[in-house]
């Protein structure tokens, strides 16, 4: 059986772009999690660990924590996350995962620097949902607020802003 795809999320720059940003330490600064102490530590464990690199066809394998491949189609690069469905289950269908979820936030996190904040460092706190809608799934809400992307999960929202000082 062939793992699920667990989302696609299309974003707004050739695929070039998105793996640069998947693979350069500066960039993924600029977009994964957010603002604690140990973020460059959790970068290096995640995107250069015991990560799975396949330049050729753009993808990270994480092992049991699922795999990113990006699909180039011009401008745009699809984005898709492949997991393996739980022990005893065919999908991911009406399951609830902390990494599945992380991994949404995340790609979010990864479109809205490339659109919109390109090269731009940034900074992500927690603060209220409300503004213009960006995205929506099952467990998630982005929205954008006064130039701040604000995506919330069942268990924390997640602000990131480019531009402050």
């Amino acid at each position: 059986m062939s793992e699920p795809v667990l989302f696609e999320v299309v974003i707004a720059a050739p695929a070039d772009t998105v793996w640069r940003a998947l693979r350069d330490r500066t960039e993924i600064r600029r977009w994964f999690g957010w603002d604690y102490d140990g973020i460059d530590d959790e970068i290096e464990m995640i995107f250069f660990g015991d990560t799975q690199v396949d330049d050729a066809a753009r993808t990270l394998d994480f092992g049991p924590a699922g795999r990113l491949a990006l699909e180039a189609q011009g401008d745009r690069t699809i984005v898709r996350l492949v997991r393996a469905a739980p022990t005893g289950q065919d999908s991911w269908d009406g399951i609830y995962d902390d990494i599945n979820e992380g991994w949404l936030t995340f790609v979010q996190q990864l479109r809205f620097m490339v659109e919109r904040h390109p090269n731009e460092d940034r900074e992500a706190l927690h603060i209220p949902l409300t503004g213009e809608p960006w995205f929506e799934t099952e467990n998630q809400v982005g929205v954008i607020n006064d130039g701040r992307l604000i995506i919330r999960t069942p268990e924390r929202v997640i602000m990131t802003r480019y531009g402050s000082d």
